[in-house]
């Protein structure tokens, strides 16, 4: 059987990671294609580089205006599709290059995998949410991170959390220091304002603050920014894993980074109005933001307990990896 993955976004490199190396060591033919949707060296080749990952085919579509590059993305997936002809697409969870390919493979009559299907924040204003319904909706699988997700979709499949998997595979040491990490990347906090609005908000946590900016946001920054607040450039996943192994508390607008609030054992104050990973909210792990003091009280306690195998799966030695793989070859 021929696997093709298409990815082109950070947190796909890191997603695919289990799935490469599981292909790998069991001698089944993967290949893997980038869209490079986020092209840039910190989140790109770096990235790659640092997970030992191997790209079989790159497209090389500029992305300075999204509607041109979703049309050129899923023109250029599909000639390389025909082309290719896999027997399966697997797609990560909800990007435009998650929608592309899906599209693409639909539309060239290909079955579909969809990795971290079923999540929902139940506000279809948020394009990942369109994304994530429309995928699930064309898919031959929908292998799904949490039991919450497999409630939400017809035919999902439990297979637990490839970030998880990766995680556990680096078993980093955890500690508390006294400062925090943030990230935000999303459209919806990358105007001035809005950033203005988080950046004075953290400038009342008595903490210094790592923000490794995103390429979106960077340019942003120009203006002065508070005191504890450190800007750095994006940096590989293995120093991430470390800042957020060693940091006392989180700020993100990631859905990725909230997800692995549990892993590490960090209060994770998310930078949105809704989010999908709701378990780490019920679990009071995450919580959404509402620039309050409260926030604060609530982000610095002593010390929150850790579930390293919170997104986890007890089935196939807790390797979703495994469990994806072996159903895809079963049918």
């Amino acid at each position: 059987m021929k696997i093709l993955s298409i990815i082109g976004t950070r947190p796909q490199y890191i997603k695919i990671k289990p799935i490469f190396d599981f292909c790998k060591t069991n001698n089944i033919e993967h290949k893997i294609v980038d869209t490079r949707q986020h092209y840039s060296y910190n989140v790109s080749d770096a990235l790659i580089k640092d997970l030992s990952l191997h790209i079989d085919y790159s497209l090389e579509i500029p992305n300075t205006n999204e509607l041109e590059f979703i049309a050129e993305c899923i023109k250029s997936l599909y000639a390389l599709l025909v082309k290719i002809s896999p027997d399966i697409v697997l797609v990560y969870g909800d990007t435009n290059s998650t929608f592309c390919a899906a599209l693409a493979s639909y539309k060239v009559g290909i079955p579909i995998a969809h990795i971290e299907a079923g999540e929902r924040c139940f506000d279809m204003s948020v394009p990942e949410e369109v994304t994530r319904t429309f995928v699930d909706s064309i898919s031959k699988f929908n292998f799904c991170s949490s039991l919450k997700a497999v409630k939400n979709i017809d035919n999902g499949i439990y297979c637990g959390d490839l970030e998880y998997e990766l995680l556990n595979v680096l078993n980093p040491k955890i500690s508390f220091q006294d400062f925090g990490v943030m990230t935000i990347h999303r459209k919806a906090n990358s105007s001035p304002e809005q950033l203005n609005k988080i950046l004075s908000f953290c400038n009342t946590i008595p903490y210094d603050i790592k923000l490794f900016a995103h390429h979106r946001v960077k340019p942003l920054l120009q203006e002065e920014v508070p005191d504890n607040i450190i800007v750095y450039d994006s940096c590989s996943y293995t120093e991430m894993v470390k800042q957020l192994s060693d940091c006392k508390f989180i700020i993100t607008d990631s859905g990725s980074i909230q997800k692995t609030s549990a892993f590490f054992g960090k209060r994770t104050l998310i930078m949105r109005e809704k989010s999908e990973w709701k378990d780490t909210e019920i679990k009071n792990f995450a919580k959404l933001v509402s620039f309050s003091d409260k926030d604060i009280s609530w982000l610095l306690p002593e010390r929150t307990p850790r579930d390293k195998y919170f997104y986890l799966s007890d089935l196939h030695q807790n390797k979703p990896s495994s469990i994806i793989i072996s159903s895809i070859l079963a049918g």
